[in-house]
C-alpha cells in the first residue's frame, strides 16, 4: 500500500534536512542515472565527497572572481531591456536569457548569447519543455527512467536527450579549449582527471555529465523564477520599487557587498523567494530507520516524506498575512514572521544550495541596477496576475508570463 505522506509543517525543512537528520534522498533522484552528481546522488558519503568539489567552485574566493563577470552580464542585460524602448518586454524572456547567459558564463566561460540576440537558444527552449513532466511523474520515476531509455524519440523525451547532449556538448568543448578564466567546469574536470585511478572512465564521464546537467538546470532555472517573480512584485507594488531606490541613494548598485546590507532590497528579495519559492515543492526524503516527529505526528521508517515550500509558506502558523507581499516583515516588523524555520528556499543542512551566494549577489545586483536605470510598470492590457494564476510547478516553480514597461 502507499508509504508517503505529505507534511504541512513550520520545522517541516529543518526535520527533513537538517543537522543530524537520518532521512534519505528519495527514488526520484536516480532521475539522471547512471549519471550522478551532488545534487543527485542518494548517497550519503557519495554526496559529501562531491559537495567538497560544488563547494569549492562557488566558494567566496570563486565568488569574488565572479563578481566582475557577473556585473558585464547585468550590464548586458540592461542593454537588452533598453533595445526594447517603450515597447512592452516579455520580462519571462529576458531574465531566463540573463540567467542562462550567466550559467554558461560562470560554467564554462561561454557566452550562450541569447542577451545580445534577444533571442532562445532552441535547447535552452527544449530544456524548459523537459523538465514538464518531471515534477507529476515524481512518483513513479521509474516511468520516467524506462521512457528515456526506450522512447528517447518521443516529443518531451527527445526534448530532455536533446538538453544533455548540449550539456555533453558544452563540457567536451570546454575540455578542449584553453581557458584562463575561473569557472565552474574547471573544478569538475580536476574531479575527473584525479579519480582516474579510482574509477572506471564510463563511471568519471557519468559523473562528469550529472555535474554538467546540474549546474545548467539547478543553477540557471531556479535564479531565472525568482527575478521573474520580483519584476512582477515591483511593478504591482511600486512604493517598494520607491524604497529600494531611497536606500540606493549613498550605495554604489555596483558594489555586491554594499547591496547585502541593504534591509529594503533584501527584503524584497526573501519575499519574493518565500512567496514564489524556486523549488516549490522540493524533493522528497525517506525516513531514517528511527523514522521523526513532526509537531504530535509520528511518522516511521522508511515512509517517504514531501513537505512542500510553496504550501508551508503560506500557513497562518509561519507568518502574519502569509499571502501579502510585505518585505519588511524581514527586518523592520519581526512580528509578522512567527517560525523562521519555514523559510528555506535554499532548504538547509548538508543539502542546502552550494550556489547560494552567487544567486544571492546574482538576484542583488541585477535588481539594484536595472531598478536604477528604469521605471518598471506593467504593460497596458497585460492581466499582471496572470504570473500567479499560471505558475506551474514544473520540478522549478515556472512563473506565468509577465509584460512589462521598463
Amino acid at each position: 500500500g502507499p508509504n508517503e505522506i505529505t507534511i504541512f509543517h513550520p520545522a517541516a525543512i529543518e526535520l527533513l534536512d537538517g543537522a543530524k537528520n537520518k532521512n534519505i534522498k528519495d527514488a526520484w533522484y536516480d532521475v539522471l542515472q547512471p549519471r550522478t552528481s551532488t545534487i543527485f546522488t542518494r548517497d550519503e558519503e557519495e554526496h559529501k565527497n562531491r559537495r567538497q568539489v560544488w563547494s569549492h567552485a562557488i566558494s567566496t574566493k570563486s565568488l569574488s572572481e565572479y563578481t566582475p563577470r557577473l556585473l558585464g552580464l547585468v550590464e548586458a542585460l540592461a542593454h537588452c531591456i533598453g533595445k526594447y524602448g517603450s515597447n512592452p518586454v516579455k520580462v519571462n524572456d529576458v531574465m531566463s536569457w540573463f540567467s542562462f547567459d550567466a550559467m554558461g558564463e560562470f560554467a564554462f566561460s561561454e557566452d550562450f548569447g541569447m542577451m545580445k540576440s534577444s533571442k532562445w537558444n532552441p535547447v535552452v527552449e527544449r530544456q524548459q519543455r523537459a523538465l514538464a513532466p518531471l515534477a507529476p511523474l515524481n512518483d513513479t520515476i521509474w516511468l520516467v527512467r524506462v521512457t528515456f531509455s526506450f522512447v528517447p524519440f518521443l516529443g518531451k523525451v527527445k526534448d530532455w536527450m536533446e538538453m544533455v547532449n548540449f550539456c555533453d556538448e558544452r563540457m567536451e568543448k570546454r575540455m578542449k579549449s584553453n581557458v584562463d578564466k575561473l569557472d565552474m567546469a574547471s573544478w569538475f574536470i580536476d574531479e575527473f582527471q584525479g579519480l582516474s585511478s579510482k574509477r572506471s572512465l564510463q563511471s568519471r564521464k557519468n559523473l562528469l555529465s550529472g555535474n554538467t546537467i546540474s549546474v545548467i538546470v539547478a543553477g540557471s532555472d531556479t535564479t531565472r523564477a525568482t527575478l521573474i517573480s520580483t519584476w512582477y512584485f515591483l511593478a504591482k507594488y511600486p512604493e517598494h520599487a520607491g524604497k529600494i531606490l531611497s536606500e540606493l541613494r549613498n550605495v554604489d548598485e555596483t558594489d555586491a557587498n554594499a547591496l547585502a546590507l541593504l534591509p529594503h532590497l533584501n527584503g524584497v528579495i526573501n519575499e519574493t523567494l518565500c512567496l514564489v519559492p524556486p523549488q516549490m515543492t522540493g524533493g522528497g526524503r525517506i525516513t531514517g530507520r528511527d523514522g521523526l516527529w513532526a509537531g504530535d505526528t509520528w511518522i516511521p521508517g522508511g515512509t517517504k516524506v514531501t513537505a512542500p515550500k510553496y504550501v508551508i509558506s503560506r500557513l497562518s502558523a509561519v507568518f502574519e498575512q502569509p499571502d501579502k507581499f510585505i518585505p519588511e516583515r524581514w527586518y523592520s516588523r519581526p512580528e509578522l514572521i512567527h517560525d523562521k524555520r519555514a523559510f528555506g528556499p535554499f532548504t538547509v543542512g548538508n543539502c542546502q544550495c552550494v550556489g547560494k551566494n552567487l544567486a544571492l549577489v546574482e538576484l542583488r545586483l541585477a535588481t539594484a541596477i536595472i531598478l536604477k536605470r528604469y521605471k518598471v510598470r506593467f504593460a497596458p492590457n497585460h492581466d499582471p496576475d496572470s504570473l500567479v494564476r499560471n505558475l506551474k510547478d514544473q520540478v522549478t516553480a515556472q512563473p506565468g508570463d509577465c509584460w512589462c514597461i521598463f
